[in-house]
């Protein structure tokens, strides 16, 4: 047993390199080692220690951008919470495969119901009030002409074929009597099915890789602020100050009147923009670029409520506001603050911080609407939930827009796997990504999730870019919420299926 947790520490950290930002996709294959540990595992308790083991080494590397980062924001306490993070989440990789060997049986049985549970925890991880979507194995394939069948299947279709290839890669090395209760089906299950497989994937995302796209009739301006996030060394007027200088700037070298300029998240942070007392703020937004309209990043207020939200302003008028759905889990939101309040206090004092203030919800995903007519335009954390997207886009978003501010990533690979987790959005719905951070990444993304234009991170800055409009409703934005369903009833099926088996 030891040696078996060992070899799945070695593909867990092996399988960290083959997603994005690294993006050795071939490294992929380190799933298969562990699937078939975990289908010959003697009982589904060793099964559950290999997908602990696993998954401990694999987010362990994956997300050691966290407390590189928030040590150096915050406090070097931050490193004291961080195994309790992958705790959690090995324990939830831990029950995947533990639950899936006891459903499923030793041999073929788990290898039929593990690639489907995979892809359904993913799923789960990404619902809620504690959603943290990092590490979904379909963005491994993102740089590869197999990432452009996401318009049909989405990012949970594309861990799916993950999952399944590694499943039938293992199949032959399991014993012959745990193959199948079938004999004839032996010698399907050879290197020779997934191979094919692979090859067809490949194949048709090249061939949609050629589909036609919407022609650049538009243009922006990109505005990278690079405001300090944490100490705000700006007061809010000196801060709107540097959005609106660089917007001015932005204009001297264009021919005409950009049609958007999109300043990144909490651009004006402490400052009123709706209502009567914000027509101040939007008159000086306005003035700044006097003919375009503006998606702006701020603060609202409703009560005693607190939301984080884009503005889209034209004529000096607030045409609408979208606020943030999908809040970060202990950074926005707190979960039982008010019950909780002492133990929180103690933990902020820890981190050299006050308690701070739950943000509220938004109430829906609905498009922001402009004089352009509506766009998707969404906050943050939410380009790593793909189901943001897909419900705008069905409600007539024409193009992404997400503003961001991941200054907090202070060091290591987490701004690049936001970003590139991010860019998965525009080859689902087939639609331009204009995105502005605060330091970065501020980038226009086309519509086959290719980067067009970048800015340099940690620097203020300009971005004009051309983009182009859709209304084309792909397979996913149609259909993608039967996904789901259809595998868990595959996955009902398979255990189903295995318990008749059984002897």
């Amino acid at each position: 047993m030891p040696l078996r947790l060992l070899v799945a520490a070695a593909c867990g950290i092996i399988l960290s390199a083959a997603l994005p930002p690294t993006g050795f996709w071939p490294l992929a294959l380190a799933l298969t080692p562990l699937y078939l540990l975990v289908a010959g595992s003697e009982s589904s308790r060793r099964a559950f220690w290999l997908g602990f083991v696993f998954a401990a080494a694999f987010f362990t590397l994956y997300l050691l951008w966290l407390p590189l980062s928030f040590s150096v924001i915050l406090s070097p306490a931050f490193w004291a919470l961080f195994p309790l993070l992958i705790l959690i989440l090995a324990a939830i990789w831990g029950g995947t495969t533990g639950l899936s060997r006891w459903l499923g049986g030793k041999g073929a049985g788990t290898l039929w119901l593990l690639p489907a549970a995979w892809v359904l925890v993913e799923w789960v991880r990404s619902q809620g009030y504690l959603g943290f979507p990092w590490g979904a194995l379909g963005y491994l394939w993102l740089d590869t002409p197999v990432a452009q069948i996401a318009d049909l299947i989405g990012v949970y279709g594309l861990s799916l074929v993950t999952t399944m290839l590694a499943a039938l890669f293992a199949m032959p090395f399991l014993p012959l009597g745990e193959r199948s209760g079938h004999r004839p089906l032996y010698s399907l299950f050879t290197p020779v099915i997934p191979l094919a497989l692979g090859a067809a994937l490949w194949g048709a995302g090249l061939a949609r890789s050629d589909l036609p796209v919407a022609p650049p009739t538009e243009t922006a301006l990109l505005i990278q602020g690079n405001v300090d996030p944490l100490g705000r060394m700006l007061s809010p007027s000196q801060e709107l100050s540097v959005h609106t200088d660089l917007t001015r700037n932005g204009q001297l070298d264009l021919a005409t009147t950009p049609d958007l300029v999109v300043w990144p998240e909490g651009a004006v942070l402490g400052l009123t923009v709706d209502g009567v007392a914000g027509e101040p703020v939007r008159e000086k937004i306005q003035q700044s670029a006097p003919h375009s309209t503006f998606i702006v990043g701020g603060r609202a207020h409703n009560g005693g409520r607190s939301f984080n939200s884009v503005y889209s302003i034209d004529e000096q008028l607030l045409d609408d506001r979208y606020d943030k759905v999908f809040l970060v889990p202990f950074g926005e939101r707190w979960p039982l603050v008010e019950t909780a309040a002492p133990v929180y206090r103690a933990i902020f004092e820890l981190l050299g911080l006050p308690l701070l203030q739950s943000t509220s919800p938004g109430p829906a995903f609905d498009p922001l609407q402009t004089a352009a007519g509506p766009v998707a335009a969404y906050i943050c954390y939410e380009s790593v939930f793909p189901q943001v997207q897909r419900a705008m886009v069905r409600r007539g978003a024409t193009v992404l827009i997400n503003i961001t501010n991941d200054a907090w990533f202070a060091r290591g690979n987490g701004a690049r796997q936001h970003f590139d987790m991010g860019r998965l959005r525009a080859i689902e719905t087939r639609r331009y990504l204009l995105r502005a951070g605060n330091d970065g990444i501020t980038a226009l993304v086309g519509p086959r999730g290719e980067v067009l234009a970048e800015l340099e991170r940690d620097a203020a800055g300009i971005l004009k870019v051309d983009y182009g409009l859709s209304e084309t409703k792909t397979v996913w934005v149609r259909y993608g919420h039967l996904f789901i369903p259809l595998l868990t009833a595959y996955a009902v099926g398979a255990v189903a299926l295995a318990l008749l088996r059984r002897p």
